[in-house]
């Protein structure tokens, strides 16, 4: 260990608050980008769907 240098552990001091407070940070972002592909996901899903109704209803038409 180099004299006079604090540890890495040591050299900053945070408070309780300031700790809760990074961690729910942390917290929303990961919700946020949990959120953001849950929301491509279901936007692929829908598109799908939408892709099987207007082959199903053109096919339909056909039949007419």
């Amino acid at each position: 260990m180099t004299y006079g240098k604090k540890p890495a552990a040591v050299s900053d001091v945070y408070t309780f608050s300031d700790v809760v407070d990074r961690a729910c940070e942390k917290l929303m972002d990961r919700q946020i980008i949990y959120s953001i592909r849950r929301i491509q996901s279901m936007d692929e899903r829908l598109a799908a769907l939408e892709k099987e109704l207007d082959d199903f209803l053109s096919q339909k038409n056909r039949k007419r």
